[in-house]
């Protein structure tokens, strides 16, 4: 797993994200912008949704992955998503932790630190298996070596399907599904 977080530090980082969260919905009001202070408060409410959807998966040690990520340093903004209704993935955990780890990690490593680059990552349980979508996009550094280390990634996981890929230099896009 990664950080062995306490309760304060836990509580610190919390804060912080509320604290950070509540100044750009002040900011906006102040300069009469209503409507995007309201966005803001929207898009607030569905990453909380999205928190406990993934809460409700039975997979605490990813989802405390997945929802402490973007407090460490990383070159790479993380936004998680949970479509459909909450399944138990608990007996999929260790692989999809470790996939997402591995993953995450050639993803930091092949994007441009200075660029914006955003990672979606979409638990989809509208069918079943359950799928595991990966949408990178910023500056994506040499394509070819990029692809090698995905293809590593994935022969090591050999629960995992790859259903739908593409790399490009400003895109990626993956699919996993577990095999049945």
């Amino acid at each position: 797993m990664g950080k062995d977080w306490s309760t304060l530090e836990l509580l610190r980082h919390a804060r912080h994200d509320w604290l950070n969260q509540l100044q750009l919905i002040k900011a906006n009001l102040s300069m009469g912008r209503t409507e995007r202070a309201k966005e803001i408060i929207e898009e607030i409410i569905l990453i909380s949704r999205h928190e406990s959807n993934l809460m409700n998966l039975k997979v605490p040690e990813l989802a405390e992955y997945l929802i402490t990520f973007n407090w460490l340093k990383h070159p790479i903004v993380l936004e998680t998503e949970v479509a459909g209704e909450a399944r138990d993935l608990s007996k999929a955990e260790k692989v999809l932790l470790e996939a997402c780890q591995s993953l995450f990690a050639v993803m930091n490593r092949s994007v441009d630190p200075l660029a914006e680059n955003r990672l979606v990552f979409t638990i989809s349980n509208q069918q079943h298996p359950s799928a595991f979508m990966f949408r990178l996009t910023g500056s994506i550094h040499n394509t070819e070596e990029f692809e090698s280390e995905l293809k590593d990634v994935i022969s090591a996981h050999k629960l995992l399907d790859v259903i739908e890929s593409y790399i490009q230099t400003h895109e990626v896009f993956l699919v996993l599904q577990m095999k049945q």
